[in-house]
C-alpha cells in the first residue's frame, strides 16, 4: 500500500470511527479499485452493512472471497454478509468453509454456532461453541451463547454451570446475572433466581429484563404481591414490551383485582391491538369478572392472531366448560396440548379432562403438571422426592391445594399405613386437628421443623400425587366414612345448642338460665323451676307474697328434616366461576314445612342471610364455630343434621368423608372429580349429584333438589 493509499486508509478509518460512514465508504471504494487489500475490503463490507446496504455488502464480500479464496477470514466475511441478509444456509456454508481452511479460527466456529441457533439447531450449535471454548476457555461470548443453547435443548443444569463460570469471570456484567436468573427459573430454583435477578438490578437498577425475571421468580414462590411489584417495574422501564402487561394483569387477577387487570390490558392493547398474550389475559380477566361471552371473544381473537398459542386454547377450553359446552371444551383442551405439549397448564387441564371421563392413568399423569404452573400448586421440600418404588425410612406427605383436596386425597394416607409405611402429613397448622382424625397411624404436623431432616431415608411426596403412585382408580380408595369428628365437638353442637354459643365449662352456670326454668345443678333437688329457700332468705320469702308460677313453655316441635346449607365456596375467580349460587336459590327449600335450615356458610357469602325474605327460617351457628381449627366444629355439627345441601365447595368433601347425606348442586360442566354424567360419585357414596341441565340455570336444579327433599319428608312422615 503506497504512502498516499496509507493516508487515505487512515482517513477512512477515522471517518468510520466518527460514524461518517458514507464518506468512509467512498474512500474504501477508491482504494479497492487501486489494489485489492483484504483489510480495506473487510472494512468496506462492515460499513455497507452498518448502512443497511446489504446487497452492496454481499457483492463486495463475494469479490473479496474470489480474490482471497484460501484466506479463512475472507469466507468469514462472506458469511457475515449472508447472515446480515438472513440467508442462513449460505452463511453457515461460508463459516464452515472458513473452519476447514483454519480449524483454529475460533471466530468461524463461533459464528457458525450463532447461525445454527438461528436455524433452531441448538444441539449442533452447542458442539460449535464447544470447539470455540476448547480453543479459548475464557471466550465469554461463546460461553454465554452456549448457555442459551443448552437451555433450549433442556440441559439447564449444564447451562447453569456456564452461567456460574460467566458470573465468576465477569461479575460486573449484568447480562450474565440475567442468564443465570433465567436458567435458575427453568430449574424452579426460585429463591436463587430472585437473588440472581437482584444482582443484575444492583449493577443496572433500571434493567427491565431483570425486573421481569424477578417477577417470574417471585410468582414461582407464590409471592403474588412481590411479582406484582416486579412486573410493574419491568413495564415502567420498558413500556414498549407490551406483552409484559399480560404478566402484570395476571398477578392483579390473582389478587382478585379483575378491574385493574382489565385496565392494564386495555392500556396495553391501545399500544398494540394485535398482542395475542394481552388479548388472552384480558379474556381471563373478563372470565374472572363474569363476562364469559366477552372473554371467549378475546380468546378467539388471540387465536386468530396466533393459532398455536396454547394459553389461549386453554382459556377457550375453560370458557366453553363454563358455558356448558363439554365437547367444545374437550376439543379446545386437545388443541392446547397439540400446540404446546410442554405447556404445564395445557397438560394439567388435559389431565383433568381424562379424570372427568375416568381415564385414570392418563389423568393422573397430566395432573402432575400442577407443580410446573405459575404459581405452582406446592413448593418442593428440601430433600429427595419419593418415586413410589424405593423403600423409605419415613415419608413426609406434603398437603397441597385447598382443604377440600386435602380431605378428598387424605384417605390415601390409610393406604400408606396399610402397607406398613411410616408416614406423616405436613399441612397448615390450622388443618392439623381435623386431618389428624383420618387415621391414627399417620400423624399430622404443621411445621417441617418437627421432622429430623438429617436421615438419609427421608423422602417426601405431594398428597395429590399418591393416586398415580399407589392406586389410580377411586373405586379402590378407602371408602367413606373415613374422617371422624371429635366426640366433644359432636356433644358441643347438639341440636338445641345450634343457635347459641356452647357454654364455657370454666364459668359458673348462668343464674338467669336457672330462673328461667332450667334446674340449677348446684341447687337442692326440687320441682323444676322452683327456688329452694336458704336460711339467709327464708324470712324474706315467708313474708313475701307468693311469686306467680310461669306457665310451662311447650318444647318446640323438632323438625322432620334438619338441613345444613352452603351456597358460596372459595370466592377466588380462578376457582369460583359458575360454582356458587345466591342464597336466594334456596327459597323453595325454605317454603317446605317441617324443615329447619341451618347455615353452614362461613365468612364470604354469609352476609346474604340478611337479604333474603326467608332469613328467619335459617338457624345461624354461634360465631365461635371452627375458631380453633378448620371444620373441627362443623364436623361435629354434621352429626346432628339429616341432610346437607351445598354447592361445589370444601363442605361437600367434609360431608362425604364423614359419610353424611348430601345433595350437591353442580354447574353444567363441573369440576373433573364429579365426572360428566350421573347422580352418584365413587368418591363419596353418600353424596347425590344434581347437575344443571342448561348452563347457568340454578332454578331448575333447586326445584329438583326441593322435590327430592319433599319426597324424604313424606317418607319420614310415613315412618312416624
Amino acid at each position: 500500500m503506497s504512502i498516499d493509499a496509507r493516508a487515505a486508509f487512515s482517513r477512512a478509518t477515522e471517518l468510520h470511527r466518527q460514524g461518517k460512514l458514507d464518506e468512509a465508504i467512498e474512500i474504501y471504494r477508491r482504494l479497492t479499485k487501486v489494489k485489492p487489500v483484504f483489510e480495506v475490503q473487510r472494512l468496506l463490507v462492515f460499513a455497507l452493512l452498518q448502512t443497511r446496504r446489504f446487497k452492496d455488502a454481499l457483492l463486495v464480500a463475494r469479490r473479496t472471497r474470489e480474490a482471497f479464496p484460501s484466506l479463512a477470514d475472507a469466507h468469514v466475511l462472506l458469511g457475515a454478509a449472508y447472515q446480515a441478509s438472513r440467508t442462513w444456509d449460505k452463511a453457515l456454508a461460508a463459516y464452515e468453509a472458513a473452519a476447514v481452511l483454519d480449524p483454529a479460527l475460533g471466530e468461524a466456529h463461533y459464528l457458525a454456532g450463532n447461525v445454527l441457533v438461528a436455524l433452531g439447531r441448538d444441539g449442533d450449535a452447542v458442539a460449535r461453541f464447544d470447539r470455540v471454548l476448547a480453543l479459548d476457555p475464557r471466550a465469554a461470548e461463546a460461553l454465554a451463547n452456549r448457555a442459551t443453547a443448552l437451555s433450549r435443548i433442556g440441559r439447564s443444569q449444564d447451562a447453569l454451570r456456564d452461567c456460574e463460570a460467566l458470573t465468576a469471570m465477569q461479575p460486573w456484567e449484568p447480562r450474565h446475572w440475567l442468564s443465570m436468573a433465567g436458567t435458575l427459573l427453568e430449574l424452579s430454583r426460585f429463591e436463587e433466581a430472585t437473588r440472581a435477578a437482584d444482582e443484575a438490578l444492583h449493577l443496572a437498577p433500571h434493567l427491565a429484563d431483570a425486573h421481569f425475571l424477578r417477577g417470574q421468580s417471585r410468582l414461582g414462590l407464590g409471592d403474588v404481591a412481590g411479582a406484582r411489584t416486579a412486573f410493574a417495574a419491568a413495564l415502567a422501564a420498558a413500556p414498549e414490551q407490551v406483552g409484559w402487561a399480560a404478566h402484570l394483569a395476571r398477578v392483579l387477577r390473582l389478587e382478585h383485582e379483575a378491574g385493574e387487570a382489565l385496565a392494564v390490558c386495555d392500556a396495553a392493547l391501545a399500544r398494540n391491538p394485535a398482542c395475542a398474550a394481552v388479548l388472552h389475559e384480558r379474556a381471563e380477566a373478563r372470565r374472572a369478572a363474569g363476562d364469559l361471552s366477552g372473554a371467549l371473544a378475546d380468546a378467539e381473537a388471540a387465536l386468530a392472531l396466533e393459532p398455536g398459542f396454547a394459553p389461549a386454547h386453554v382459556t377457550a377450553a375453560l370458557l366453553k366448560r363454563d358455558l356448558g359446552d363439554a365437547e367444545g371444551g374437550a376439543r379446545a383442551c386437545a388443541a392446547a396440548l397439540a400446540a404446546d405439549p410442554a405447556f404445564p397448564l395445557a397438560a394439567y387441564v388435559s389431565g383433568t379432562e381424562h379424570l372427568a371421563h375416568g381415564r385414570w392413568a392418563e389423568g393422573w399423569a397430566g395432573y402432575e403438571a400442577r407443580a410446573r404452573m405459575m404459581p405452582p400448586a406446592y413448593l418442593p421440600l428440601p430433600f429427595q422426592r419419593w418415586d413410589g418404588q424405593e423403600p423409605v425410612e419415613e415419608l413426609i406427605v406434603l398437603g397441597e391445594q385447598g382443604i377440600g383436596d386435602l380431605i378428598q386425597f387424605g384417605r390415601l394416607l390409610r393406604v400408606l399405613a396399610d402397607r406398613g409405611m411410616r408416614a406423616c402429613l405436613l399441612t397448615r397448622p390450622r388443618h392439623v386437628p381435623l386431618l389428624s382424625r383420618i387415621d391414627a397411624r399417620v400423624p399430622v404436623i404443621g411445621d417441617l421443623e418437627q421432622v429430623d431432616r438429617s436421615r438419609a431415608g427421608l423422602r417426601w411426596v405431594p398428597l395429590a400425587s399418591l393416586p398415580g403412585l399407589l392406586t389410580p382408580e377411586p373405586t379402590a380408595w378407602p371408602g367413606a366414612p373415613y374422617l371422624t369428628a371429635a366426640p366433644e365437638r359432636v356433644a358441643r353442637w347438639r341440636p338445641w345448642r345450634l343457635a347459641e354459643p356452647a357454654p364455657d365449662p370454666m364459668l359458673p352456670p348462668d343464674p338467669e338460665l336457672s330462673l328461667a326454668g332450667e334446674a340449677d345443678p348446684a341447687a337442692p333437688l326440687g320441682l323444676p323451676g322452683e327456688l329452694q329457700p336458704t336460711e339467709a332468705l327464708s324470712g324474706v320469702l315467708e313474708d313475701a307474697p307468693p311469686a306467680p308460677i310461669a306457665p310451662p313453655v311447650a318444647p318446640r316441635k323438632p323438625p322432620l328434616l334438619r338441613i345444613g346449607i352452603n351456597w358460596q365456596g372459595d370466592p377466588s375467580p380462578s376457582v369460583d366461576v359458575g360454582r356458587s349460587v345466591p342464597l336466594a336459590a334456596f327459597a323453595p327449600l325454605a317454603e317446605l314445612e317441617d324443615v329447619e335450615l341451618v347455615s353452614l356458610q362461613w365468612g364470604y357469602g354469609e352476609e346474604q342471610i340478611d337479604d333474603v325474605p326467608f332469613s328467619a327460617r335459617i338457624v345461624r351457628l354461634a360465631a365461635d364455630r371452627d375458631a380453633d381449627g378448620t371444620f373441627v366444629d362443623t364436623a361435629g355439627v354434621l352429626q346432628h343434621l339429616d341432610l346437607v345441601v351445598t354447592v361445589d365447595s370444601s363442605l361437600v368433601h367434609l360431608a362425604g368423608a364423614r359419610g353424611r347425606t348430601a345433595f350437591l348442586a353442580l354447574r353444567a360442566v363441573p369440576d373433573w372429580r364429579w365426572g360428566r354424567e350421573g347422580e352418584r360419585t365413587a368418591l363419596y357414596p353418600s353424596v347425590r349429584l344434581f347437575r344443571q341441565r342448561e348452563a347457568g340455570d340454578w332454578d331448575e336444579v333447586f326445584q329438583r333438589i326441593t322435590q327430592a327433599v319433599a319426597a324424604q319428608l313424606r317418607a319420614n312422615k310415613d315412618a312416624s
